[in-house]
Formats: C-alpha cells, structure tokens, sequence
C-alpha cells in the first residue's frame, strides 16, 4: 500500500438529503486493521446537509468511493470550534457506529468522545 493509498485529506463533495450538493472535510487513513474516516462539517463552505444529518448514506458513499471494506471503518464526525461563547459552538468529536445491512449502512449511533480519544484512535 503506497503512501497516497494510506491517507487522504481534502474536501469531500457528496449529494445530500433531497441529491442536494453539498460538501466536508475529510480525513481517511488506512491500515491493515483498520480505515479510519473523519468527516468534518464545513459550516461556511457547505449551507447544506450536515454530515451529522447524512451520516448513514455518507459513510456508505465515502466507502464505496474510496474501495473501503464497510468491516473496517472507524468513521467519526468533527464539528470545528465556531468561536463563540456559546458551548454547543466548541469543537467536538464523535464517534459514529453503524449497522451494515446488505450494501448500505443503517442506524447510526453517536458516542461523544474527547479530542485525545480520537488522538489515541489515530496512533
């Protein structure tokens, strides 16, 4: 596996709810045990669907995009630091657990977890 195979890092443009265009950030690093997917809302660069509204058909798509085995992903979602005062707008990191079912994945689960959690991931 070359080093251009293993890791990925650039805008990712999908279709969203209703085939609107819409677009994130991602991260994808591969390795032999695991694919690791970091989806990140783009909020000034995307009016559209939010990855955390799309999670399911994104994962799908991002996998069947980028030849990902569905049995290995590790997806997460990222929602950047807005700069505001309010908590909600501060940076966070979840962990999104899917159910595969025949091609496509189903109900997606959300686990909060801590930047140095998804740093531990990423080791």
């Amino acid at each position: 596996m070359s080093p251009a195979d293993k890791y990925v890092d650039r805008k990712y443009h999908f279709k969203g709810k209703w085939d609107v265009p819409s677009v994130c950030g991602i991260k994808v690093i591969k390795s032999p045990e695991k694919t690791i997917v970091i989806a990140t809302n783009l909020y000034k660069s995307n009016p559209e669907t939010s990855i955390s509204r799309w999670s399911a058909q994104l994962a799908t798509t991002i996998c069947n995009d980028l030849n990902i085995d569905p049995n290995y992903l590790v997806f997460i979602e990222c929602n950047p630091d807005r700069h505001s005062k309010l908590d909600f707008y501060k940076e966070t990191f979840d962990i999104v657990e899917f159910t595969w079912e025949e091609d496509h994945f189903i109900e997606p689960v959300w686990r909060r977890v801590r930047k140095k959690e998804v740093d531990g991931i990423l080791s």
